[in-house]
Order: structure tokens, then C-alpha cells, then sequence
């Protein structure tokens, strides 16, 4: 390795320490759970196509007022998913398709589901807005469960 190699590693590693510092500078504290917070609104209930709708996280989770973002589980299956583009996302804004935390059922079996976690940061409320894209009208089973959140 020559010394421009050397260089380039060694700036990307100062900065990937300036990014880190930074979060920590921001003062976010992680608070895991051991038992995920859930909602009745969100324990596999029938949605058809939803447009971004705001979930308020501490009244229907549980979840403290102005979190950071929360590490969430999310379970979604739709029967008819197998001949069609189905989906929910998760998002810290309204603005429909963007979303840190998105799962999408094409061509997958009918009534088979499937999941995913991620991190998904909130608004200045510390709530989130979710999306859904179902094949048809209550077609679309959604769980989401909350592990975490950054205070």
C-alpha cells in the first residue's frame, strides 16, 4: 500500500470517528427493551391502501414524547400479494414512498408474511407516519412493535 492509499484509509476513518462523535455530542441515549412496546391499532389488524398517516407513538405505543427515532418490527402479509406490488413504509415525514423502514411483498405467496426492523427516526413530535399499498380493501395485515427508542 503506498502512502496516498495510507492517506485515503486514514480520512476515511477520521471521518467515519467525526460522524460517531458527532451522535454522541448530540447527547441520543439508546433505550432497548426487552419486551417490545405494541398497539391494538397494530397487532396484525386488515388495512387497505393508506396514504402517509402520522402514528402518535406515545399515545398509541407508549413510547415517550419526543423520541429521537425508534427501532421498530415490522410484520406485514397481504392476501394478494402474489400477483401484486404490495408494501408499508415507515417515516420520520407525510411525504409519500420516502421511508427509512419499508417492506415490500412482490410476488409473494399470498397470506405469507414477511418481516423486517429497522431504525426509523421521528418527527420533532416524536411520532412517525406510515404507508400502506394493499392489493385490495382490508387486504393488507400490519404488526408493528416497538424494541427501542433514542431519547
Amino acid at each position: 500500500m503506498d502512502n496516498y492509499e495510507k492517506i485515503i484509509k486514514k480520512l476515511t476513518s477520521l471521518e467515519r470517528e467525526i460522524e460517531r462523535l458527532k451522535v454522541l455530542e448530540a447527547g441520543w441515549s439508546y433505550i432497548p427493551l426487552t419486551t417490545p412496546l405494541t398497539s391494538t391499532d397494530f397487532d396484525g389488524d386488515a388495512f387497505s391502501t393508506t396514504a402517509k398517516t402520522m402514528i402518535d407513538l406515545s399515545d398509541k405505543f407508549g413510547v415517550p414524547a419526543g423520541v429521537k427515532a425508534v427501532e421498530i418490527l415490522l410484520y406485514i402479509k397481504d392476501s394478494g400479494s402474489e400477483t401484486g406490488t404490495c408494501s408499508v413504509r415507515v417515516s420520520p415525514n407525510d411525504t409519500a414512498w420516502e421511508a427509512p423502514v419499508s417492506l415490500v411483498l412482490d410476488g409473494v405467496p399470498d397470506d405469507k408474511g414477511r418481516a423486517i426492523s429497522g431504525k426509523c427516526p421521528c418527527d420533532a413530535n416524536g411520532d412517525i407516519y406510515y404507508q400502506v399499498q394493499a392489493s385490495g380493501s382490508g387486504t393488507m395485515d400490519v404488526t408493528i412493535q416497538v424494541w427501542g427508542y433514542w431519547i
